[in-house]
This record gives C-alpha cells, structure tokens and sequence, in this order.
C-alpha cells in the first residue's frame, strides 16, 4: 500500500511520465533534478571566515540536502536520505491522471486486510473504494492479535498510506493547521472499526500531543478522539517515542516516508532516527549548533537543552561529533553567546521525501 501510494505520488509530480514505473530507485535517479520531483540537491550555503572548517565535515556543492535550511553548513553524511525523491508539488495532466488511475485500481486490489471509509469528490478515488467484498475481507483481518513488532510496523504504515490517501482525497491543505481536519476526517476500517489518522497517531500508537506543532496540540486538547474500548484495544504494547521519526504528514519538515517491516521494525526506526538527525541538523557559520523543532521537542524527554548538542553527537559519525562539541564548546564560552543551539521553526509547505527500499540480500 506504501508503495503504491509513492508510486501515485511520483507520477502526479512527474511532467515526463512515458511510461509506467517499474518502481526500481535507478529510474528515480534518473529524473532531472531541475524540477520538483528530485533526487538532487543543490547545496548553496557559503562556508564562514570566521570558523576553520575541515572539508570533511561539511557538505560539498554536490551532496544532498533534503532539509535546506538558510545558513546551514551541511553534513556530508545524512545516511539514506541522501537517497530520498523529492515530491513538492503534484499534476493534474492527462499522462499523470491515466498514470495514477491505474495505480489507485492496483491500491483497491491491495485493500484485503482494510476498507475505506473517506467520503471524497476527487476525481481519482473512485477507483479506490472498496465494495462489500473489501468489507469483508477486513473483518477477517483483527491486529488485536499481532505481537508489538506486527502492530508497529502495520499501523505507521497504515497511518502514511492514509496520510497520503486523504491528500489525494480532500486536496493538499495550506497550512499545518488546516492538515487538522482531514486527520479526523480521514479514515481506514480495520477489523470492523473506523480508525482515522488521528486516533491512529495518538490513540493507536500512544503519541504525545506534537510539541513542535502547538496548534495541533490546542485541537487535540479541544476535540477530543472518540474512541471506543474496544477500538483500544489495538493499540500498540507499549509507546515508542520513536515513531515520531516514521510519521509523515507531508510536510516540508516531516520526516521522510519509508515502509517498514514487522521482523526489523525494531532496527528500522533506529536507523530512521539516525537518519534524520544528520540529514536535519547542521552548524550555522557563527558556529551554533541548528536543530529542527521536531528534534529539538524529541530530545526534551530525554536531555536539557545545556546537554543537547552532546546527544546529537552520538548519532553523528566521529569526525561530525568533534567539530560539534568542538564549536559548540567554543560558543558556550564566548560572554556573548547566550545559546549554543538554534531551534529552526516548523515548515509547514507541502512536501514528501520517499526513501528507498533496501533490496533483499
């Protein structure tokens, strides 16, 4: 389902479709990097006088940098999302509509452990809903059931195809705000049960209400989830507050999509994190340390803001942890620096990165 969401996603921002895609990453490296789907980056960030830089450390012209960030000094290794494509904005030509009708057909034929239940006018969603057979066969299907791993990887990837779906459905909304409603609007059947986006994300999964996005904490406090006993009890063991690296809402500042697996779900959301804290956070050229405002409300449970940039370190590769704690000492002693961190706001422009699949060995 993921995959086939991507798949839409890609040829709705593709002006060249010819052809189906035969999902393999070597023809996404091969659209041009000059339009909007993108597995380049131009990084355009000027090195300051002020520090000396070791040019191992910091990105050269030609590496990627998904989370371009004014004044931010790059690293040169952000792991898989050097990989990722690129999807900020969509068509609605003739060859990307044929394209897309097609894949929606194949999504419909995927739905045998789900049913839809999003009341939509976009054109393209017909194809997609399910009849009595689909209801069905979700009846069938009870995670209840799964072991935690099962659940983990199921319901993320439920709640991204779902995310995207919606989009697809009731159009991409202006603002972080606005994203609230097809949240709640939004929803999959699953075992007899009406789940939408949000119960999945704070009922299903254990959320916290989003720090780094107050206006969606202030409606989840005014609305609250309807959700039965009954509904509870699919939810997953225990909270991982590591989810919050492998949920999507398609926004610039989202984290990037990827499916995940029940067996190494586990791993997984480990090297996602990873992942995302060097392909997000960077050294600004007066020598602060820049962090996103997910990260920086993630690592609230576990650090102070005083020991932050030491735990970023430890995601970081050796010589990146050095120039870190190197510099961010140095501002940490200067009397006029108060901070040695930058918190870089939410961006709320629409946006997907898709990583790649890993092929079996």
């Amino acid at each position: 389902m993921v995959r086939c969401m991507k798949d839409i996603f890609i040829s709705l921002a593709d002006s060249t479709i010819s052809s189906k895609l035969s999902g393999l990453e070597s023809h996404y490296s091969s659209l041009s990097p000059h339009g909007h789907l993108s597995s380049s980056y131009t990084s355009s960030w000027v090195r300051s006088p002020q520090i000396d830089i070791q040019s191992e450390v910091l990105a050269a012209d030609d590496i990627h940098d998904p989370f371009r960030v004014h004044g931010k000094l790059s690293w040169a290794d952000i792991g898989s999302y050097a990989l990722a494509t690129e999807v900020s904005w969509m068509s609605v030509g003739k060859k990307q509509l044929e394209y897309a009708a097609g894949e929606l057909r194949r999504f419909s034929e995927l739905l045998v452990n789900v049913s839809m239940s999003i009341c939509a006018n976009f054109e393209l969603t017909e194809c997609c809903f399910g009849g009595q057979d689909s209801h069905e066969q979700a009846a069938q299907v009870n995670p209840i059931h799964l072991r935690h791993n099962e659940k983990l990887g199921f319901w993320i990837n439920l709640y991204n195809t779902l995310i995207m779906h919606a989009y697809l459905a009731y159009g991409v909304p202006r603002s972080d705000l606005k994203l609230f409603s097809p949240l709640q609007k939004a929803a999959y059947t699953v075992g007899g049960h009406s789940f939408s986006a949000a119960a999945i994300e704070y009922i299903i999964l254990k959320m916290k209400p989003p720090l780094h996005r107050p206006q969606i904490a202030l409606l989840l406090a005014l609305h609250k989830l309807k959700v039965s006993e009954e509904q509870r009890k699919f939810a997953i063991d225990t909270f991982e507050p590591i989810v919050a690296f492998a949920l999507s809402c398609g926004l610039y500042s989202s984290p990037a999509v990827r499916i995940y697996t029940a067996m190494n779900v586990g791993e997984e959301l480990q090297e996602l994190q990873r992942d995302f804290i060097r392909a997000s956070v960077g050294v600004s050229s007066k020598g602060r340390l820049l962090v996103p405002k997910l990260l920086h409300c993630f690592a609230k449970g576990f650090v102070t803001d005083e020991k932050l940039a030491a735990w970023i370190s430890r995601f970081l590769p050796s010589h990146q942890a050095s120039f870190v704690e190197k510099y961010v000492s140095k501002r940490c002693q200067s009397l006029l620096s108060s901070r040695s961190c930058g918190i870089l706001p939410l961006d709320s422009r629409f946006r997907y990165l898709f990583l790649p699949e890993k092929l079996s060995p």
